[in-house]
């Protein structure tokens, strides 16, 4: 009987779990005992590195550390599966260490494996188990040669019907393991595949107020195929379609919805994002070319698959409503472009001052001042000025 010992330390931001194997060897007779410790030096056992904690919104602990598992395929050169199986067919296939009644073990005792005499090729997908809602969203598959990963973003603070709470997908490679390397220990160093976004907001001038209701982010795509790097310190590579199907978003993302945060600093920014960062698939977003004959209005934006932020809100000055009333909100869309990168928080801070309306007409602009001068002319000399 064989099991996982897990040990969790914490340097920084950095989590390092320690997977070792014991033995249970009550009952055994001198020669049960060697061909045991034997067969667990040779059992197959797994350090594993994350960055999640620099990342994710919750810092890794050892309390949510244990709802988290990951499936693991193994390759000889030949292509052979010695972990898993050949699958070239996405799905949720994969040997699944999960944590079970106070350890860290495999999810199937058969699954267990030992150390052959040739190298192996590891490749791991967190998170391995996978909700009944997100089946179709997530899935993998692994060969010798090539290995994938599909991922449709859920418009998380949505409304909709397939809202649901995305994953923080990663992967690791570990390639050429032998027993002898590392202990029989395979290192994993789970990366991200996902990109995080946050929202804070602040006023233009020290006399605004502003209350945000809802934002959207428009154009952007949902989902795409990721092709791990060839080796495990080399960059992956998206493939995302022209365009978002309506199942999963219609191209839009919820920032916020049906909230009331208020921001009235121009010096200190508030933060109007929701509990967690937003996760989306990794791409540039062309921002709404507004000053543009082809793409002036939103429709002509949307053709053009231009990004811009819906904002509904109500904006005061010194008491006054610019945008809104006591009663009622209105919309402001404001381009947005940037290039969301693969394990990267990108932090956006709006400065609120102005925006335009669906035909690109600008609103929210500033009062100016035109001054003009006209001739000298006489005053009357009859006023009485008293003291």
């Amino acid at each position: 009987m064989y099991q996982f010992d897990l040990f969790l330390f914490m340097k920084k931001s950095t989590v390092m779990l320690w997977a070792i194997f014991g033995a249970l060897l009550m009952g055994c007779s001198d020669e049960e005992i060697a061909n045991v410790e034997t067969s667990s030096r040779n059992a197959i056992g797994f350090n594993v590195l994350s960055n999640a904690a620099e990342t994710r919104a919750t810092p890794t602990t050892n309390t949510n550390l244990k709802n988290t598992d990951f499936d693991v395929f193994a390759f000889t050169a030949d292509g052979t599966a010695f972990m898993g199986k050949v699958d070239t067919d996405f799905g949720h296939d994969g040997v699944n260490i999960v944590y079970n009644n106070g350890k860290w073990d495999y999810k199937n005792a058969s699954d267990l494996r030992y150390w052959p005499t040739e190298a192996l090729d590891f490749y791991a997908f967190n998170p391995g188990t996978v909700d009944e809602a997100m089946q179709w969203s997530y899935m993998w598959e692994a060969t010798k040669d090539t290995q994938k990963i599909t991922y449709s973003c859920s418009d998380e603070y949505g409304s909709g019907i397939n809202a649901h709470e995305n994953y923080d997908v990663m992967y690791a490679i570990a390639k050429g393991q032998t027993k002898d390397k590392n202990n029989g220990v395979v290192k994993f160093n789970f990366k991200h595949i996902l990109s995080q976004v946050v929202f804070k907001a602040k006023t233009e001038y020290d006399n605004m107020q502003v209350n945000i209701k809802d934002i959207k982010i428009f154009n952007v795509k949902m989902g795409g195929v990721y092709t791990l790097p060839a080796t495990a310190d080399g960059t992956g590579s998206w493939a995302v379609g022209d365009w978002p199907e309506s199942s999963t978003g219609g191209g839009f993302i919820t920032v916020v919805q049906g909230k009331f945060i208020e921001v009235n600093s121009n010096t200190t920014a508030t933060d109007i994002s929701e509990k967690t960062p937003m996760l989306n698939i990794p791409q540039k977003l062309t921002a709404w070319k507004v000053s543009e004959e082809a793409t002036n209005t939103k429709i002509k934006a949307d053709g053009a698959h231009q990004c811009y932020l819906s904002i509904t809100c109500k904006i005061q000055q010194s008491g006054g409503y610019l945008l809104g009333s006591a009663d009622s909100y209105g919309t402001i869309y404001v381009p947005f472009g940037d290039t969301w990168v693969a394990g990267k928080r990108h932090i956006y801070t709006l400065i609120f001052g102005g925006g335009y309306t669906d035909q690109g007409e600008a609103v929210l602009n500033p009062i100016q001042f035109d001054a003009e001068t006209t001739g000298w002319v006489d005053a009357n000399s009859n006023v009485n000025v008293k003291p």
